[in-house]
């Protein structure tokens, strides 16, 4: 793990470096892009709003049991202003306090959520830190009969998540990810590449008074008798990402990525830790945007969702984190010599 964000560190300044040679690449004479498939817009000021959503989620399944504990921290739906220009891209949301009142049906969940989405033609990087403290049990149903107009709650299950990932877009002269998610460039007919990434987790959830609610039956702390742990994850990712335009100003794109990497893992017990032998582990990464390109204004959404899986003896242990945003910018041009 040492290496890898040692690569990174060395890797970001020139990342940083390209990102701005190719952003200015576009005054060159002759652009190293297929014009007929992208439009550039990298020396527009484009502002934007939008709404977000974000999540975490986790999961707990037991071999000897049908079912599965589904936990899930209230939802929280932000509204927020950006902007892009050359190779930056910056948002900034809040929520206000009209827009989620459901703190008695879901309970309180208190975060800290921070994520980086920087692209330039060839290369990408993602980074995120969350930390959230507060979830619900999203089924109780499926333990025992409920009939409440609430959600049992854990106001001590917590968790904290850092993730890295550095990727490479092929068939970069015909296709543009940037068009998708960042919007200043536009696909101006279908095309897709493959995508090779490197990326590196570390997530560590605890809940000191353990992982069953009160109103759910005691019976099942047998079955999940640990109360955290700790994981770290390196690895490679490996796949394919498609735009499909259609009616001429609106466009598509899905984007799949598994990846394999190698996992450590600590699990916590109230007096002790165990740490388990490291193993290979899946994870797979999927991206939907659904754009319109119009005279004036741009809108569309989007839609990022990853997921993991591993097993600890007999019970199977799954997170899930993602966004949903919403928005509508317009871009405007300062240059009057060019067109």
């Amino acid at each position: 793990m040492r290496n890898f964000f040692a690569l990174v560190i060395f890797l970001l300044p020139a990342y940083l470096s390209i990102s701005q040679t190719d952003e200015n690449a576009v005054d060159d004479i002759i652009p190293y892009y297929d014009t007929s498939y992208i439009n550039s817009y990298t020396d527009h000021l484009g502002i934007y709003t939008f709404a977000l959503r974000k999540y975490r989620t986790y999961g707990f399944k037991n071999s000897e049991l049908k079912s599965k504990l589904k936990f899930e921290p209230n939802g929280q739906t932000n509204l927020g202003l950006g902007f892009t220009y050359k190779w930056i891209n910056l948002g900034v949301s809040t929520s206000f306090p009209f827009m989620n009142k459901d703190d008695e049906v879901y309970g309180k969940t208190t975060r800290f959520d921070l994520q980086l989405n920087a692209f330039s033609r060839f290369l990408g990087l993602n980074a995120h830190y969350q930390k959230y403290v507060g979830f619900y049990l999203s089924n109780p149903q499926d333990f025992t009969t409920w009939d409440k107009p609430y959600y049992p709650y854990i106001s001590d299950l917590q968790s904290s998540s850092f993730g890295l990932s550095l990727f490479f877009f092929f068939n970069n002269k015909k296709f543009s990810y940037r068009a998708s998610y960042i919007r200043n460039e536009v696909q101006k007919k279908s095309a897709g590449g493959f995508v090779l990434g490197a990326y590196a987790d570390i997530d560590v959830v605890s809940a000191p008074s353990g992982f069953i609610p009160e109103e759910i039956p005691d019976s099942l702390n047998q079955y999940f008798n640990f109360n955290g742990y700790s994981t770290y994850v390196t690895g490679l990712s490996f796949g394919y990402a498609y735009t499909i335009v259609f009616l001429k100003r609106c466009s598509i794109n899905l984007s799949v990525v598994p990846g394999l990497g190698y996992r450590s893992l600590s699990i916590w017990y109230v007096s002790s830790n165990e740490l388990v032998h490291p193993s290979f582990t899946g994870s797979i990464t999927g991206r939907m945007s659904i754009a319109y390109e119009g005279k004036r204004l741009y809108s569309g959404i989007s839609f990022i969702s990853s997921g993991e899986s591993f097993k600890f003896e007999s019970v199977d242990i799954s997170s899930n984190s993602g966004l949903i945003r919403f928005y509508i910018g317009k871009r405007f041009h300062f240059n009057k010599n060019r067109t």
